[in-house]
């Protein structure tokens, strides 16, 4: 995909950023480092040290969350798109939201067609009733 940066590329754009970033709000700037006694800046180094780690850790923690959505997805793709029933995701007022491949195939049309259309539409005539009764005790 043309789009799409690597990996690398993506880091060296982060880098690019945050450097854009430092130089705009540097403290560093306005004050007189010969100022800060030694012990201060081991400090402050070792701070910021922490904080590396910290962001490295949840960093991979949202890489590994990441990686699990997608394969949540992946199943939930399976589960429910290649379903061989019909399904439907109706709102509160009674609206397609979103429908899977086979009650798009079953209904004679595309998926997108479905979506934002009243599911009562989909009834027969003479069960409106049953539908709308039943739809008010949900």
């Amino acid at each position: 995909m043309k789009g799409e940066m690597t990996e690398p590329q993506k880091k060296l754009e982060l880098r690019k950023r945050a450097e854009a970033l430092a130089c705009e709000n540097s403290v560093l700037s306005q004050i007189n480092l010969t100022s800060i006694s030694l012990e201060n800046m081991q400090r402050t180094l070792h701070e910021l040290q922490v904080h590396q780690f910290e962001l490295e850790i949840q960093n991979e923690e949202l890489q590994k969350v990441q990686s699990e959505l997608e394969a949540a997805r992946a199943r939930y793709f399976d589960l429910y798109d290649l379903a061989p029933v019909g399904y439907c995701i109706i709102s509160e007022q009674g609206l397609i939201l979103e429908s899977n491949l086979t009650a798009a195939t079953l209904l004679g049309t595309g998926r997108s067609d479905l979506n934002r259309q009243p599911f009562s539409r989909l009834i027969f005539k003479e069960d409106q009733d049953i539908y709308y009764l039943h739809n008010k005790k949900l």
